[in-house]
């Protein structure tokens, strides 16, 4: 891929900043309309981030119609919309599977590359990159923005760009590491933009049960947690896990976000560990499996419907740690199950924003144009992905509205510079 160096004025039509999805989607789409292209990279290579998503595996999109799309998306659902009709789950498949890269969905919608392997969502986006000889400029940190007439001028070490259109899909403040330090938000602010306060969203919880940590790493495949805040039930469903301070996973990470913009300290919360089952059946079946093994510990027995970890801390939380299934009385079963449909957690609060998935917050949407990704404050600025204020749950949403706002970005890029030449 060509890389440019010791240049000390490029013009060009378009400068997308940030080579994330939804900057490399931009670039893509506004290159496939015959538009000169420049593409600014802080890091030395492309979708850094991109190759954490999915634990490496790359949930690139979700199953499902629109409308369940939209909804997933909610509060951001009518600001979304039209970006998500305009290229849709199904345009990012076929964007993919017509550039050689199988996909394939799991139980639950999400969608993966066949190979399970992020580097190739990836390859596909800068290998297209370079078919269409978009130019980037990696190693190149923006400090700035400025527009002279209907220029924007935007200064590197040692060489300045001039571009008649600018996309900003620099992205939040989460995985700081992989670039997204929030730069943009500052570009951002130049222009006038109001800046939503960036909170974490999907992210870790910490709990103020210290238990947590002997059973970090261990996890349950379905769970159900729920909390009430002012007489508002919030719940979500999913696998869990616990860490060295609380709990994570995508359950706990949707729940996150339900309660980013409302979350009071030390709120108390319960999870069900045996959401599959309804409370009659978990006690027939654990009834019965007490009653066929009598002499076993009930922390074994439990471990038939947990892991083995979980079903031994809760044994000595209920002091049950050396009683035989055949010493549980009435009662004690009760309280078990009660347990196991309703364990009590107290979240201190959740993980620093430095650890979350994605960014909570970001540029207004209402300064936005959402039929183009526009902004409303100035003429030929875009925006697209995590720096905007909009946020998804876990399983491609939010890389799903990366690649269709920085699609719908380069299309109106494109558009207006036409109309305007």
């Amino acid at each position: 891929m060509p890389v440019l160096s010791k240049v000390e004025r490029m013009e060009t039509d378009i400068c997308v900043i940030g080579a994330g999805p939804a900057g490399m989607m931009a670039a893509i789409t506004a290159a496939q309309k015959s538009k000169q292209v420049i593409l600014l990279e802080s890091n030395t290579t492309a979708g850094r981030k991109l190759l954490l998503t999915g634990r490496g595996r790359c949930n690139l999109t979700h199953t499902g119609s629109i409308d369940d799309f939209l909804r997933a998306y909610k509060p951001f659902d009518r600001f979304v919309r039209h970006c998500i009709h305009e290229f849709s789950p199904e345009k990012t498949l076929n964007f993919f599977n017509s550039r050689g890269m199988s996909t394939i969905a799991e139980p639950g919608g999400y969608v993966f590359p066949k190979t399970n392997r992020a580097e190739d969502v990836k390859k596909v986006l800068t290998d297209e990159l370079k078919k269409l000889n978009v130019r980037i400029l990696f190693g190149k940190k923006v400090n700035s923005i400025t527009k002279q007439d209907n220029s924007f001028i935007i200064p590197l070490e040692k060489s300045k760009i001039s571009a008649r259109s600018v996309i900003i899909a620099t992205g939040g403040l989460s995985w700081p590491k992989t670039g997204s330090t929030g730069d943009g938000f500052g570009f951002a602010k130049q222009f006038g933009h109001n800046i939503i306060k960036p909170v974490p969203a999907l992210v870790p919880l910490i709990t103020a049960e210290k238990f947590c940590a002997c059973l970090a790493g261990t996890g349950v495949k379905n769970i159900i947690i729920s909390c009430k805040i002012e007489n508002k039930k919030i719940s979500s469903a999913g696998p869990m896990m616990f860490t060295h301070n609380g709990i994570g996973g995508p359950a706990v990470f949707d729940f996150s976000r339900t309660i980013a913009d409302i979350f009071k300290k030390n709120l108390p919360i319960s999870i069900d560990l045996t959401a599959d089952m309804k409370i009659d059946e978990l006690d027939k079946k654990l009834s019965d499996c007490l009653a066929q093994n009598p002499r076993q510990k009930i922390a074994s027995v439990l471990a038939k419907f947990l892991p083995k970890a979980i079903a031994a801390q809760i044994c000595l939380q209920e002091n049950l740690s050396e009683t035989n299934a055949s010493q549980i009385s009435k009662k004690l079963r009760t309280n078990l199950i009660q347990k196991l449909k309703n364990f009590p957690f107290t979240i201190i609060s959740p993980e620093s924003i430095e650890r979350a998935t994605v960014t909570r917050g970001g540029v207004d949407t209402a300064q936005i144009d959402s039929k183009t990704m526009q902004s409303k404050l100035c003429q030929a600025m875009f925006f697209a992905g995590e720096i905007i204020n909009v946020d998804g749950p876990c399983g491609g949403y939010n890389l799903q509205f990366a690649f269709s706002s920085g699609s719908l970005a380069g299309k109106s890029a494109v558009e207006l510079l036409e109309k305007i030449a």
